[in-house]
């Protein structure tokens, strides 16, 4: 299983020439875009297949973001109309080489869940070599009134009930807290609450977990710095995200307090367009090989915990880990390698501050013991050969 970076487009099929637009994603270190949006009612879809066409070249597949397969179109139209809709969206599409899969919906609540339930199994069931993509609302305290439910653990049923019963193969929320200006370490350990919660429910499935992250200040959500671009991505591979979509890529307007997309309103990159494609491409390159080669055990806290997930005490081949300038919290993850042998990465999970390890192992890694420096979000890999 590899690793994918997508990203939320909301702009309409011909809004940029194809050949440019694949281009700007594929520098940005994306290898799974989201296409433009498309209705056959007022959109070309020889446009979409030359963008499809691109992506092919550029070895990418893509999320088809088409208004007939959305679970809000199945609740406007009713299941006939709806299963026709869908087969014509697959007949267009369904057969193209770089098509990942379509666009089921976003962020289903208690009144529209079961919409999403049937429309992701009629989606998938008119093209069955293709992976739906739906995206799910995060867990906050207060949560009954939109989800039905109230605790973490319950969500984590309702969100493996549905995997049970629409055939999902990918599990996907989104969660942008962790860039909060106001009351920061209790929206982080909301991020991190929910990486524990779609991630248990992900692994109880045998799904693929991904999540949506910040690339533009918004409400009461900064402009995410190259540290906090880092932090996101690595922190949430930490917990057995495998993919990573960047929210949200275009500014088309000024609605609202939007501001520093990767991409401007006149086309510009900005520096979250650089920030991104850098710590992209460096994950990508010297990362997402190696984690893939791996399983995922578990994750503990080093300092204090986070999101329910319990404080590390030392095991059979992981003996001690100290710091020796500026006290953090670090995540510490366990994988398993092809052979069965201990794997290990380290986050520093402080926002602004670097900080310095000391990591002693024992059994398979021993014995020998390393300094590390780590500076905000940057993940260390240690296997028994190896370490970056």
């Amino acid at each position: 299983m590899g690793y994918d970076f997508s990203f939320w487009n909301y702009q309409p099929v011909g809004f940029k020439d194809e050949k440019e637009a694949v281009a700007e994603w594929k520098d940005a270190g994306i290898t799974l875009p989201m296409t433009f949006e498309y209705d056959p009612a007022r959109h070309e879809k020889e446009r979409m297949l030359r963008l499809l066409d691109e992506c092919e070249k550029a070895g990418m597949r893509a999320i088809v973001c088409d208004a007939r397969t959305r679970y809000h179109h199945l609740r406007e139209v009713g299941e006939a109309r709806f299963r026709e809709d869908v087969a014509a969206a697959a007949a267009d599409f369904g057969d193209h080489p770089a098509v990942f899969g379509f666009h089921v919906g976003d962020e289903p609540d208690r009144h529209s869940w079961e919409y999403a339930v049937s429309a992701y199994r009629i989606v998938r069931e008119a093209a069955p070599r293709l992976t739906p993509f739906l995206n799910m609302f995060p867990y906050w305290h207060g949560f009954e009134e939109t989800m039905g439910v109230s605790t973490p653990e319950e969500y984590t049923e309702l969100l493996v009930d549905f995997i049970r019963r629409s055939g999902a193969t990918l599990l996907s929320f989104d969660s942008y807290g962790q860039c909060a200006y106001f009351d920061r370490e209790y929206y982080q350990d909301c991020h991190i609450l929910n990486l524990r919660i779609f991630g248990e429910a992900a692994r109880r499935t045998g799904v693929r977990l991904f999540v949506s992250l910040l690339s533009v200040g918004h409400w009461g959500y900064r402009v995410p710095t190259q540290d906090d671009i880092r932090w996101q991505i690595y922190t949430a591979a930490a917990h057995g995200a495998t993919g990573f979509h960047w929210f949200s890529f275009y500014q088309a307007t000024l609605d609202g307090n939007y501001r520093e997309n990767p991409v401007d309103m006149f086309g510009k990159r900005t520096r979250t367009f650089d920030a991104i494609s850098y710590e992209d491409r460096v994950f990508l390159q010297f990362f997402a090989g190696k984690l893939a080669a791996c399983s995922w055990e578990w994750v503990r806290y080093f300092s204090r915990p986070a999101g329910g997930f319990p404080l590390f005490t030392k095991d059979d081949t992981l003996l001690s880990v100290s710091v020796v300038v500026h006290e953090t919290q670090v995540a510490v993850t366990r994988w398993k390698d092809k052979d069965g042998d201990p794997v290990f990465t380290f986050v520093n999970m402080d926002r602004e501050l670097p900080t310095k390890l000391r990591l002693v192992f024992g059994g398979k890694l021993a014995p020998r013991s390393c300094d590390v420096w780590i500076v905000p979000g940057q993940m260390v890999y240690i296997d028994k050969e190896r370490m970056i």
